[in-house]
């Protein structure tokens, strides 16, 4: 008889939802996501609101942030609006925005026939107009600033659950934490969290009962002024949606992707968070709101939209994808179209998303380059690939069901010679294979360590909705989790001493020299030194049970390149004065770590610590900052730069940490080993719109991650 042990469901069970969560984040990081989101990987983002009035912004702008710029400092927008509404402000917007053709069943309906299975509608944005009747936004605000009591005259946000909960999709909710203008956040912060924040989440949370509570605006004031811990505890222990809540990463600055709920990259999809669930959000052009700016070409085609879904499903994650209904109410057609469109796919593929898990080897890539383009020509990825001329396509994403075992390729691209290759795929005899646009049986092969799979002559009429294919392999797929590669550098030493971990039920093999391991490789006993630099890769295979048959089960390969690090010499400082130097940039096009740093200088000084406090203007700015940093004693430092978009970080010249990129607020590090006295640094940093932040860091081997303060910046 076979034994088949399902470890992805058997090694790591998940914690049972405890009664006592204490609010500190060690206790609430232990609380697990509840399964029925991890099951989902599809919802619906929906951002409405005033801003859906103008429904305007430049193009690689939000739209929702229309407030915000016409407020601030964006010409363009403030050009629209003087052009459009005269002398009218924001506020007076509310009155047109009626809502008048919002059906919330036509939106459940379209909603369930896209395959989401939830929704986040934004209960409130940043300019803290509410989609509820909050009698705590009329109050601060001075004026009626809900939609029951001005513009659409109805509870939006209670009409669409009720739809929604008529349907099979799950009803969330987004919520800004804080408000652009409002009066009483912008004098009081601890009465404004007090008297309106809390106030108004409660007044959510009790009424309306939602299953996702997602938050935003976390990045200005800290979680302790939120009291993000006391409410998160609350919610868990207290609240009528204790067992079925999911939330996010925005409770504060500094939190994202470190605590809390789900992790929230955002038009990000490079990030992976192997140890952590997570969702990544974008717009289906690049706004969220609804901008009329945007043309047919800015919005992402279908198979774009699908292949998107499945990268983040074989990574882990959940896919938010974004629509922005107009001030009438209606869905722009163009969305309709690419959400009733997904859903046919997911119709006939959907076993391969749903109640899926990210296998031990997310996607397989070959060697070269390739580009995928849609029907109608777009770019949807540029890939690597493998220059056998004998398969045709090697690219596949992977998903996996522990429950029914069955493991699923995923092909962006149907075979021109009708055979796909997986690489490192050995199949037991007799093994199922078949293609679920059809439900038709392939055959297959094995040539060395990979499978060989025919399929069939592409048929038009018979696969439908072509903007991926799979294979289902049956009764094949389960897998060790990889091991965990550690590095110490001990009591100052530069020599690493490395440890790698993995369930108890495996054995670990390693190679030192970038190899792939095997089971002739070295296998694991106890930490060991590192005399040189060098790649570090390590697999966990199954211990096999006493005459018991099993199929080999191992994990995917982990590798990290483990560092001997030289010593840094103190450098000679003269004359040296407290604080760090910086050049100020406000370029006006082509913002990012190169082109900014070439437009003129705005602004010049010398600041206490590194941050954006001394910008000018609300975006799109560039920081240069300069000078030297006091090290008290000889070891090995952690640097760390924490960035809403990019930053780098230099030490005596050499790049030590690179945060580059046009992302959220992400934190990246690196090390150096540090002689005691004075070493040169320099800060890079970028803001290309949407949001900033910048924080620098540095952590002692086995000491204590602080910000760089006051007292060892130096020019």
């Amino acid at each position: 008889m076979r034994l088949f042990i399902l470890l992805l469901a058997s090694l790591i069970p998940l914690k049972p939802f405890a009664q006592n969560y204490q609010p500190d984040w060690q206790s609430l990081d232990q609380r697990p996501v509840p399964t029925w989101f991890t099951d989902a990987k599809f919802g619906i983002f929906i951002h409405w609101g005033v801003y859906a009035v103008p429904g305007w912004s430049s193009k690689g702008n939000y739209a929702e942030w229309y407030q915000q710029g016409l407020q601030t400092t964006d010409t363009a927008r403030q050009k629209f609006h003087k052009a459009k509404f005269g002398d009218r402000t924001y506020y007076d917007l509310a009155n047109d925005f009626k809502a008048e053709l919002f059906n919330p069943d036509d939106w459940a309906k379209l909603i369930e026939q896209s395959g989401a299975k939830y929704i986040v509608l934004t209960s409130k944005h940043h300019d803290g107009f509410t989609l509820w009747p909050s009698k705590e936004a009329n109050k601060t605000w001075g004026f009626k600033w809900n939609a029951v009591d001005v513009g659409p005259k109805r509870d939006l946000l209670g009409d669409l659950f009720k739809a929604v909960r008529k349907t099979s999709v799950r009803a969330g909710m987004y919520y800004s934490l804080y408000e652009w203008f409002n009066p009483l956040w912008k004098s009081d912060k601890d009465k404004f969290v007090k008297e309106h924040t809390w106030p108004q989440m409660k007044d959510l949370i009790n009424n309306y009962q939602p299953d996702v509570f997602w938050t935003d605006g976390d990045w200005d004031v800290t979680a302790e002024t939120w009291k993000s811990q006391e409410f998160l505890a609350w919610l868990y222990n207290e609240s009528p949606v204790k067992d079925k809540i999911v939330v996010n990463d925005r409770w504060g600055s500094g939190i994202r992707f470190k605590h809390a709920g789900i992790y929230t990259p955002e038009y990000q999809p490079d990030l992976d968070f192997e140890d952590h669930y997570w969702e990544e959000s974008r717009g289906m052009g690049y706004s969220y709101g609804y901008n009329r700016e945007e043309d047919a070409w800015d919005y992402n085609s279908t198979q774009s939209l699908v292949l998107q879904l499945i990268d983040k499903v074989s990574r882990g994650g959940n896919f938010l994808l974004d629509i922005g209904p107009d001030e009438h109410g209606k869905i722009p057609p163009i969305m309709q179209e690419r959400l009733l469109q997904m859903g046919e796919w997911l119709k006939i593929n959907g076993e391969a998303i749903y109640n899926t898990t990210r296998w031990k080897e997310s996607s397989q890539w070959g060697e070269g380059n390739r580009e995928y383009k849609d029907r109608s020509g777009d770019m949807l990825l540029k890939i690597t690939v493998d220059p056998d001329p004998g398969y045709a396509v090697k690219e596949v994403f992977y998903t996996y069901n522990a429950t029914t075992n069955s493991l699923y390729a995923i092909l962006p691209k149907y075979p021109d010679n009708k055979e796909v290759k997986l690489r490192n795929v050995i199949l037991p005899a007799g093994t199922t294979v078949s293609l679920l646009s059809t439900h038709e049986k392939l055959d297959w092969k094995t040539v060395t360590d990979n499978t060989v799979i025919k399929l069939p002559e592409y048929n038009p009429n018979k696969i439908k909705a072509p903007y991926a294919h799979v294979v289902k392999i049956e009764g094949y797929g389960n897998y060790m989790f990889k091991p965990k590669i550690n590095v110490k550098y001990e009591n100052g030493s530069l020599v690493p001493t490395v440890s790698i971990s993995a369930n108890s039920l495996a054995n670990i093999f390693y190679t030192t020299d970038g190899s792939q391991p095997t089971g002739k490789s070295n296998l694991y006993h106890q930490p060991f030194k590192l005399d040189k630099t060098a790649i570090i890769k390590a697999a966990a295979f199954k211990i096999s049970l006493p005459g018991a048959y099993m199929p080999a089960i191992e994990s995917a390969t982990v590798s990290e390149q483990v560092v001997k690090y030289e010593w840094k010499s103190a450098v000679k400082a003269e004359n040296i004065k407290p604080g760090i130097s910086y050049k100020y940039y406000q370029p006006e096009q082509n913002i990012n770590m190169v082109s900014s740093f070439k437009s003129n200088v705005v602004n010049a000084g010398v600041a206490n610590i590194i941050s954006v406090a001394r910008k000018q203007r609300a975006d799109k700015f560039a920081f240069d900052f300069s000078g030297y940093i006091k090290i008290d004693k000889d070891a090995v430092y952690d640097f760390f730069t924490a960035s809403d978009d990019g930053s780098k970080l230099f030490i005596d010249d050499d790049e030590i940490v690179n945060n580059d990129g046009d992302h959220g607020t992400e934190e990246k590090g690196g090390k150096a080993a540090l002689r005691k006295g004075y070493h040169k640094i320099k800060v890079l940093y970028f803001d290309s719109g949407g949001g900033n932040e910048l924080k620098v860091f540095i952590q002692p081997q086995g000491g204590i991650k602080q910000e760089l303060a006051a007292g060892i910046l130096f020019h």
